[in-house]
């Protein structure tokens, strides 16, 4: 069951991307919901499934998106490590956690996906896509943060209930 709703929240959270928020862009930035709901996720201390949804859901992104076949597989890869990461470290303030990993994650995200286009020959500049992509998908995806990990939390608090041991 675990299985079930965390692809059906993976697969919710990716139509809304496509549906509603990459229509709804700040400057040339847009938020990256499959991103957060990824970290947010992995901040889950009893989830034991993170890595297997990371991969399958990269693989999907990186099937729909225009970006070379890796680069969104890797980028959530590098957040769900991220999120492991901080939810070993930083579990005493887990909201806390949600805006360092989501901060970090887009960062690198963004410098990841800028990268690749200038490798595959993109005119593309730092400056530019830093103040026209990269600031505003932050502060967007830092606004949708609190929101994203309430949702996934209560999910994760309802699949995994405390007191009970999961062997999933």
């Amino acid at each position: 069951m675990p299985h079930v709703i965390a692809g059906l929240g993976l697969l919710a959270s990716l139509m809304l991307q496509l549906g509603v928020v990459s229509r709804v862009p700040l400057l040339s930035g847009t938020a990256d919901l499959i991103l957060l709901f990824l970290a947010a996720w992995g901040l889950q201390e009893r989830v034991k499934n993170t890595w297997l949804w990371t991969i399958i859901t990269g693989v999907i992104i990186s099937f729909i998106s225009a970006m070379p076949f890796y680069v969104p597989l890797i980028a959530y890869l590098a957040v769900t490590g991220i999120s492991q990461l901080f939810q070993r470290r930083v579990w005493q303030t887990p909201i806390l956690a949600m805006f360092l990993v989501t901060f970090v994650g887009t960062l690198f995200q963004q410098a990841l996906y800028i990268l690749s286009l200038q490798v595959i020959g993109t005119p593309i500049s730092w400056s530019e896509s830093l103040n026209l992509v990269t600031l505003p998908s932050l502060l967007l995806n830092l606004l949708l943060a609190i929101p994203i990990y309430a949702i996934v939390n209560d999910i994760a608090g309802r699949i995994y209930p405390s007191g009970i041991d999961n062997e999933y």
